[in-house]
């Protein structure tokens, strides 16, 4: 046996298809306006706080004990004097709630934002 595709099965198709693009062209349109901002903490305080841009190429140098490079809409530890090295480890920060922590040197990069992800779900 076989089955014919009818004329309103293609519409049916059709309609379905055209609902897909239309939730994904809202979606990418929604998450490209978003701001990212990387924030610097030492000893509970607020050092600096920068918009990560595409443009953005800053490097903080936290009194040679943590180096902090601020590259694109990117952020990492770069080198820090401690003996483990979990902050720069850590890697490269892309994300908002993304976060590189140096506990020796009480310092926290920390990136934030609204970027329209779901971070977690609480019941």
């Amino acid at each position: 046996m076989r089955s014919k595709l009818k004329w309103g099965d293609f519409v049916i198709i059709g309609v379905v298809l055209a609902l897909a693009v239309a939730i994904a062209a809202v979606l990418a349109l929604s998450v490209s306006g978003d701001q990212l901002y990387a924030e610097v903490w030492q000893d509970n305080e607020l050092i600096e706080r920068v918009e990560l841009t595409e443009s953005t190429d800053r490097t903080i140098d936290l009194d040679g004990h943590n180096v902090i490079v601020l590259s694109g809409r990117t952020a990492r530890m770069q080198s820090a004097d401690c003996r483990d090295q979990v902050c720069v480890r850590t890697g490269t920060l892309t994300h908002a709630g993304q976060v590189a922590v140096c506990l020796p040197n009480r310092v926290v990069l920390r990136l934030t934002g609204d970027t329209g992800e779901i971070d977690a779900i609480v019941s």
